[in-house]
């Protein structure tokens, strides 16, 4: 009996033996399946990784391809809306640079019927237009699209027939009203402050300090905000003060007044305290009858007036201490110094095309954007060009052609980066979330494999221990 018992003792310490070597047997291997899973996985992600290369690389390919043809769209876009064009034809015309026109359209809007006048605004990103035919106040940006319109209806702003305007460094109107002998004065937001009366206003500028407004005999100087000052008239015993009709004036920043005599065909510049510094002769005067000049010899005229002008209508101020006259009749542009009066040269040519210049009427600077504008009413159109050393700041020409710029590729660029930001951000986050489920793989194999391998184990520990 004890025999026995001895026996089963020793057959189970077998068993027990046999178990536990089969459980180190099976716990040795477990490491090398969980190594084996491990580099199943490593393979699958490699696999993956080439496939989401592939995928990228196509989209990297994709999107400069994409980028580039939105950039050629943005080179054409400036191309067309830049002074150069699509270089279909030379924008250069006896020294005028031409940019861009805004022409009237019958009736819709947008059109114009008669400018009478334009200015810039104070900002320099737009231009304001007296569309006098149609009893309105028209702006435009420097693109030649619409931005408002203020019609005349003196129930709401006291305007009836606007013909001439100046805007101040600060942002007031100055609108003169020839018809209705008044130049009526708003504020920034288009308030009415106050209305002048002076007989027959042909012409109004205005600064922060001062309003000057011409007229058939003369001018006057007022306050900003209209209150009287003084006046120049024809009846003055000065000969220098005997005027023939106004149509422009100009003030600078140390409050000098520009006034230009039509008629007269001459400018005279006058202090801050209306003291005439110097009169310059332009031509013969339009009174006289020499039909243009054609019965006088050329060689005595330009010797006379060596700007031998006609009939000037416009006159404006640059950055660079010169002063522009425009010529209805001699259809150009001619440049004088400020400190003396004397004369540069004169540029511009006859033509109804685009650059050149058919009976304009008035001329306006703008110091922000380095351009001119000119209003021509019999054609219905405002043109903007650009004259070479108008400026004083190197960096405006650089303004003017970087807002053309983007003013053409805004919408293109602004995909671009919405493109690039969104492809950017993508292979980030891809990148990020293959780094983490890689480090979790090494770190903790826990899968279904290794989970597979372990319950194996168990299962063959479980029937050894049931024999």
């Amino acid at each position: 009996m004890s025999n026995t018992i001895k026996d089963d003792a020793k057959t189970a310490v077998e068993e027990v033996k046999d178990v536990a070597k089969d459980l180190a047997s099976d716990v040795a291997a477990v490491p090398a399946d969980l190594e084996g899973a491990t580099k199943l996985r490593a393979t699958e992600t490699n696999t993956d990784d080439k496939a989401i290369r592939r995928t990228r690389t196509i989209a990297t390919v994709i999107l400069a391809i994409l980028i580039l043809i939105i950039l050629a769209a943005c080179a054409m876009m400036y191309a067309l809306l830049g002074n150069r064009g699509l270089g279909l034809g030379d924008r250069q015309t006896a020294g005028i640079t031409w940019i861009r026109s805004i022409y009237g359209h019958g009736t819709t809007a947008d059109g114009l019927i008669n400018p009478s006048s334009v200015i810039f605004s104070a900002d320099g990103n737009s231009l304001w237009v007296t569309d006098s035919a149609r009893h309105r106040l028209v702006q435009y940006d420097l693109n030649g699209r619409l931005v408002s319109i203020v019609n005349a209806d003196w129930r709401v702003n006291e305007m009836i027939f606007p013909s001439r305007i100046a805007i101040s460094p600060k942002g007031w109107y100055y609108v003169a009203e020839q018809t209705y002998n008044r130049v009526q004065i708003f504020d920034e937001n288009f308030n009415h402050i106050e209305t002048v009366h002076i007989e027959k206003p042909t012409a109004v500028a205005a600064n922060d300090d001062l309003m000057l407004v011409g007229s058939r005999r003369g001018f006057a100087q007022f306050t900003y905000d209209g209150q009287p000052v003084g006046m120049h008239a024809a009846d003055s015993e000065d000969e220098i003060n005997h005027f023939d009709y106004v149509h422009a004036l100009a003030l600078d920043d140390n409050n000098n007044s520009f006034v230009l005599d039509s008629f007269g065909n001459r400018f005279v510049k006058y202090d801050d305290a209306g003291v005439p510094q110097y009169e310059v002769l332009l031509g013969h005067p339009g009174n006289q009858g020499i039909d243009g000049g054609r019965n006088v010899d050329q060689a005595e005229l330009e010797a006379d007036f060596p700007a031998n002008l006609q009939l000037p209508q416009g006159l404006t101020l640059d950055g660079n201490g010169r002063l522009y006259i425009i010529d209805m009749f001699d259809f150009s542009v001619a440049i004088f110094n400020v400190d003396d009066g004397s004369f540069i040269r004169k540029v511009g040519a006859q033509g109804t095309g685009d650059g050149s210049f058919h009976n304009p009427n008035c001329i306006d600077y703008n110091p922000h954007m380095d351009m001119f504008a000119s209003a021509e009413a019999s054609l219905g159109r405002v043109q903007l060009f650009s004259i070479e050393g108008s400026s004083g700041d190197p960096l405006t020409q650089i303004r003017r052609n970087f807002s053309d710029f983007l003013d053409a590729c805004c919408i293109p660029l602004i995909i671009i980066l919405i493109i690039t930001a969104a492809y950017l951000i993508s292979r980030y986050l891809t990148k990020k979330r293959r780094e983490k489920e890689l480090t979790a793989a090494l770190a903790d194999p826990s899968d279904s494999a290794s989970e597979g391998v372990v319950e194996a184990t168990r299962d063959k520990s479980a029937e050894k221990q049931k024999t």
